[in-house]
């Protein structure tokens, strides 16, 4: 799945006001994953769009994975947990996510109806950086945000 996101971007950087236009609309759908298709809104970032934020649900809880590193000067550790401030306007939510290495991406959950899922849905621009700096911080549009995780919502079950 990463891998066909990850080729789209690389065909869109090829103009790069294309790329960032694209990446500033969240999309929902079923995607590749180990065990075959599963529900995923994706984004990317708008000032990176090989940058990707990916979310999936069951049981009421959406996993969230996050290429948080990218763009950074030091790679992740193994087994590194770090706090991770999502941010729409003043507003902000810090979530705890740790660094899985087979894909590469910060992982963590959250509840489908909860603080950080309602704040995603707001405003109209999010920030994502880690609460020690050492990552690049990231922007996302939001548009299509709010469609995307409701549809993400409905299919967790």
């Amino acid at each position: 799945m990463r891998l066909a996101l990850f080729a789209a971007a690389l065909l869109l950087g090829a103009v790069p006001a294309v790329a960032e236009e694209a990446c500033e609309a969240w999309t929902a759908g079923a995607q590749e994953d180990e065990g075959g298709l599963v529900f995923t809104v994706a984004a990317c970032a708008t000032d990176r769009p090989d940058t990707y934020l990916f979310l999936t649900c069951s049981a009421g809880e959406v996993f969230i994975r996050y290429d948080l590193a990218a763009g950074a000067e030091r790679s992740p550790d193994l087994g590194e947990v770090t706090d991770v401030d999502f941010t729409v306007g003043v507003s902000t939510q810090r979530l705890s996510m740790s660094y899985q290495e087979m894909d590469g991406l910060f992982a963590s959950e959250v509840p489908a109806n909860g603080p950080l899922m309602a704040l995603l849905k707001s405003g109209e621009g999010l920030s994502v950086v880690d609460a020690d700096g050492r990552y690049p911080i990231h922007s996302f549009g939001l548009t299509g945000s709010s469609d995307a995780l409701s549809r993400l919502v409905r299919q967790c079950s």
